[in-house]
């Protein structure tokens, strides 16, 4: 626990998920002669990230969680037991660790997709791998602009660039609102790149993005049907 407690909101670039699981031993060469082995689920993982980010043109926006997109292949078991129990499940998610977990007819899937970090501007794995897909796509498609001169014409190119590249990132999806006025904003203005920027040599351009943020928990509230009954009371009242 005191491990745990030092990594909590270490960092929105890491995430952490129980428990280790069983797998069919690829080299008994290796690993020893039994059939089944306990490893990590950092490779399993990995691979449902790549599924869910191949998956669809916005699949990096995708949580990569849940019973469809979080299933995960080749996995046997779990180390431990526990994580079928939904009240130590509770017991691990304020601690922003995501269980591996399976129920009756389901498969083995990842139950949670949050990053160590709560506190930060992307919190969930699904925000996280979005705004680095964007940052690192921006940073290539924006390479025409060094080493030109930093006039009013290439900031207004650098603007329609980021602009066009964020339009189609809100229609795969990225962004909480289909209206780019509350999906996202760009500014090159004046304001940013005042002369002693551009006497540095920089280029600043600020971007805002309203990113999605997944449903963790579905809340049902179930209530008695009096509806036959009040009608009842209120005839015989009148």
């Amino acid at each position: 626990m005191t491990a745990t407690a030092a990594l909590l909101n270490l960092s929105e670039f890491v995430a952490i998920y129980w428990p280790r699981v069983k797998v069919l031993n690829p080299t008994k060469s290796v690993f020893g002669p039994a059939e089944q082995i306990v490893v990590p689920p950092s490779g399993i993982v990995a691979g449902v990230y790549a599924r869910t980010d191949g998956a669809t043109p916005g699949g990096v926006y995708d949580p990569p969680a849940g019973i469809d997109k979080g299933r995960m292949f080749g996995v046997l078991g779990f180390e431990t037991d526990e994580v079928l129990e939904e009240a130590k499940r509770d017991l691990v998610y304020p601690k922003r660790i995501n269980p591996l977990t399976t129920g009756p007819g389901l498969p083995r899937f990842i139950d949670g997709s949050r990053t160590l970090r709560g506190d930060s501007n992307f919190p969930y794995v699904a925000e996280r791998c979005g705004v680095i897909f964007i940052e690192r796509s921006l940073k290539e498609g924006l390479q025409f602009a060094r080493h030109k001169n930093n006039t009013e014409g290439l900031r207004a190119q650098v603007r329609r660039t980021i602009t066009a590249f964020l339009l189609t990132q809100m229609n795969n999806g990225a962004f909480r609102s289909r209206e780019p006025a509350k999906a996202f904003f760009v500014d090159v203005s004046d304001q940013l790149n005042t002369p002693s920027v551009i006497f540095a040599g920089k280029l600043i351009a600020r971007v805002g993005l309203a990113t999605n943020k997944p449903a963790e928990f579905i809340v049902l509230r179930i209530s008695q049907d009096t509806r036959a009954l009040e009608a009842e009371l209120a005839a015989a009242g009148a």
